[in-house]
């Protein structure tokens, strides 16, 4: 069994062992060392990185049945004297936000008897399942407030080992199927929690720096806070900083008046989104009654067709719609760019199949695809030049002349 240095000191990073044993883990070479401080994956937390003999450490686990510590390398290493370095900036950020999830998940059973149900830890999100369906936001704010009054008391934390069937006054979710030390490890932060857990943390509560909850979501039965300790809540807050700070200075308003300002922009553009649809229905209105007038009837039916460059597909739709609500219409519209659609569309007197002609004439665009019903149907979404739509569409007009 690998010796776990970590255990008791999770600040050395530079360190000397030796390699017991040679192997490959999913045709990656891997070694295994009589004593290491890199942590494996576990408990929430994911794994140390950095390297060995300058040869980079891509994943560190634990195998089943010895419980020896595998570091999965990302190049071959000699057996004997092996020199370890962890990479100190992840090392930290994780031993901030597993200790910051300890007095989170104790402020919020102490204010609203809240319990945590599970951890992630990983390098973009940090959350806690607490085992209720929901909380008062004014619960949130004094679990926050309480969490971060420990860090500012700079309380001293500790692990130590403790009887497995002496548990009484140590919070755990379950007890270890397998123990891998003497006893049973709990950190214990100072006259405010005692948790059993294998992870890294912090020597005192003031090193986590702050801790900032930024999101609840609702999962079932339970909900999902996400936060942020030190580091990550700095770079967070001057992220968010200076967004507001952009709002403000395009707003011409204060801060306490963004939500307002924002508020005003939002019902503004409502207002320009309707007075813009209504132009545009007016304008299709017109521009149907313009095709209209302008196209002779072929066998009985008006084939109207029409290509166009860059535009809109859902405006094509409309200005079909428009147009079949005539008797014996037939619409053929193309427009030609980057995503170009076909719109195929029928009066509903007439019995021709639209979506089988649409079918029939899209490989004139290339792989395009599309469908509907046998009065409607649209399809494009790939580049096409307006030679390639007008001839889709010539192909569709002979077809429904042929056909009548």
């Amino acid at each position: 069994m690998t010796q776990r240095l970590y255990y008791d000191d999770s600040y050395t990073i530079d360190f000397s062992a030796q390699v017991v044993e040679r192997l490959t883990v999913e045709n990656r070479p891997a070694v295994i060392l009589d004593q290491t401080y890199f942590y494996p994956t576990g408990g929430g937390q994911p794994n140390d990185l950095g390297n060995i003999n300058d040869v980079a450490v891509v994943d560190v686990f634990t195998r089943d049945g010895d419980s020896a510590m595998i570091h999965v390398l990302a190049g071959e290493i000699e057996t004997g004297t092996a020199t370890g370095h962890v990479d100190w900036a992840r090392r930290f950020d994780y031993m901030q936000h597993h200790t910051g999830q300890h007095i989170l998940t104790q402020a919020f059973v102490q204010v609203a008897n809240a319990n945590t149900a599970s951890f992630h830890l990983s390098n973009d999100s940090v959350t806690i399942d607490l085992s209720v369906s929901s909380i008062a936001p004014e619960r949130v704010n004094e679990a926050e407030d309480a969490a971060n009054q420990i860090i500012y008391e700079n309380r001293p934390i500790t692990a130590r080992l403790i009887d497995p069937n002496d548990t009484e006054g140590v919070r755990m979710r379950r007890m270890p199927g397998h123990l891998v030390t003497d006893g049973l490890r709990v950190i214990d932060i100072e006259n405010f929690d005692l948790t059993a857990c294998g992870g890294t943390h912090v020597a005192r509560t003031g090193e986590i720096g702050i801790i900032k909850i930024i999101k609840l979501e609702k999962r079932g039965d339970k909900t999902r806070v996400e936060f942020r300790c030190g580091g990550r809540a700095l770079r967070d807050y001057r992220e968010k900083n200076s967004t507001v700070n952009k709002l403000i200075a395009d707003l011409t308003c204060a801060p306490a008046e963004v939500n307002q300002a924002v508020a005003r922009v939002q019902e503004d553009f409502k207002q320009a989104q309707r007075a813009l649809k209504a132009a545009t229905n007016q304008l299709l209105e017109y521009e149907a009654e313009r095709l209209l007038r302008t196209t002779d009837e072929k066998s009985d039916i008006r084939i109207i067709k029409a290509t166009f460059s860059g535009r809109d597909a859902g405006e094509l739709r409309l200005l079909a719609n428009r147009l079949i609500e005539t008797s014996n219409v037939i619409a053929l519209l193309g427009t030609a760019g980057d995503k170009a659609h076909l719109v195929l569309a029928r009066s509903a007197n007439l019995a021709q199949d639209m979506n089988a002609l649409l079918k029939a004439v899209l490989p004139r665009l290339g792989e395009a695809r599309g469908g509907g019903q046998p009065s409607l149907a649209q399809g494009g979404g790939i580049k096409a030049d307006t030679s390639q739509v007008q001839a889709a569409l010539d192909e569709a007009e002979q077809a429904i002349l042929g056909s009548v």
